[in-house]
């Protein structure tokens, strides 16, 4: 990628001034990049900022303290970029972000496939850019992104060259900011939206514009790499199986037959165009149908596998879900403890961020022991390393994977 870019300007513009308490301040200082209303001190004043602006955070007497954008709509009104005022937010600063993260990606990977930019993790806030070799998937969940996405763009072009650009700008996150939803090629033809990517010995079909989220689940690339061990030789069970990531990748690297699981005709559709795409048809029975009722089904059938694989939507999608989600993981894991051969595996993922490791250890275990079977944790996981987690924010901390071994 060349030497580093030099991007610090002075800035000859006054920006608009938030005032925030002294709160906020303590926490910016300490690497926080947030700043919610209720620490706004000129709140009322501030509602006439533009969404998405970019502004300086100062004390209420006026001292700088930070600089990012603003948006007077949601609760979680600004977005910090950086704490030095002699940087501008423009230009060189964003060339200089995108170049870090296409350094280290390339770093850590063999190939272009991977989570390119993790929003605040990367130092672009609310951005996530996915690479799928010639062609990237970006979604943009901040106005002030939104504002920034020129610049973005200008820097994966000149540092990239894609063919294509798409964005996927129809997250509820996007409604929340005041942004229009909606998906768009913004560069390049793209005639197929259904591509091919690699992910180790493993290749799969990814619809980049209909696909959930931006088409793939990069984070679970290494845990997709450990069931594939654990069941390597033996029998697979992959819950919530979408199209297949898990039990493909096993079934490629040596498990003798692995079942599926999912409610979407349209995933198990690629599924077994995935299966087909990797030649391993003979060993996949998809069944289509609610995970937890044909779960039960299968107990009450005595069915067991050798490894079983629980990777479900967020149960817990905000805080009063929690009682809810909580239950239903408990539920979840007491019925895989049902499906898990004598001595076999579980592995148990949740992508709720609201939900901790160690709150997540409890309920699952509580759910395992219901079955009255011995059992041991042997492995806490999350997402890989292109989804790097920022020290302040929990809430990119989100993967918990959990593996249990049990011993009967």
């Amino acid at each position: 990628m060349g030497g580093r870019s030099h991007f610090r300007r002075i800035s000859m513009t006054a920006l608009p001034a938030v005032r925030i308490d002294e709160h906020s301040v303590r926490r910016l200082k300490q690497g926080y990049p947030w700043v919610f209303r209720s620490e706004v001190i000129n709140a009322k004043e501030s509602e006439a900022i533009k969404s998405g602006q970019v502004v300086d955070f100062v004390r209420d007497k006026g001292d700088f303290v930070g600089r990012g954008f603003y948006n007077p709509k949601p609760q979680l009104v600004g977005r910090i970029m950086t704490l030095k005022p002699e940087e501008n937010i423009e230009r060189f600063f964003i060339y200089h972000k995108v170049e870090s993260a296409i350094v280290y990606r390339d770093r850590i990977f063999g190939a272009p496939f991977y989570r390119l930019i993790h929003a605040e993790s990367d130092g672009l806030p609310g951005l996530i850019v996915d690479r799928f070799g010639d062609v990237l998937v970006a979604q943009i969940n901040t106005a002030g992104m939104e504002a920034l996405w020129p610049h973005v763009e200008s820097a994966l072009k000149s540092l990239i060259k894609p063919k294509e650009i798409v964005l996927k700008n129809d997250t509820p996150a996007r409604e929340l900011e005041g942004l229009e939803q909606k998906v768009s090629v913004i560069s390049g033809a793209l005639p197929d939206p259904v591509i091919k990517i690699t992910e180790g010995n493993v290749q799969f079909h990814v619809n980049v514009v209909e696909g959930q989220k931006t088409g793939w689940f990069y984070d679970q690339r290494d845990n997709r790499t450990w069931v594939a061990q654990l069941a390597k030789g033996g029998s697979l069970a992959d819950i919530f199986c979408h199209t297949g990531g898990f039990g493909i990748t096993a079934a490629v690297n040596g498990a003798e037959n692995v079942t599926f699981i999912d409610s979407s005709s349209e995933a198990l559709m690629m599924l077994d165009k995935n299966a087909a795409l990797n030649g391993i048809e003979k060993k996949c029975q998809t069944i289509e149908g609610q995970a937890f009722e044909m779960m039960d089904k299968l107990a009450r059938m005595g069915r067991r596998y050798d490894v079983v694989c629980v990777d479900p939507p967020a149960f817990v999608k905000s805080r009063k879900d929690l009682g809810p989600g909580m239950k239903g993981y408990q539920k979840l894991a007491r019925l895989s403890a049902e499906l898990v051969e004598r001595s076999g595996f579980l592995f148990f993922a949740s992508c709720s961020s609201h939900v901790g490791t160690k709150d997540l250890i409890e309920v699952v275990a509580g759910g395992l022991s219901k079955s009255g079977r011995p059992f041991q944790l042997i492995k806490t996981a999350g997402a890989g390393p292109d989804h790097p987690v920022h020290p302040m924010l929990p809430e990119t901390s989100y993967l918990k994977a959990l593996t249990f071994r049990f011993l009967d």
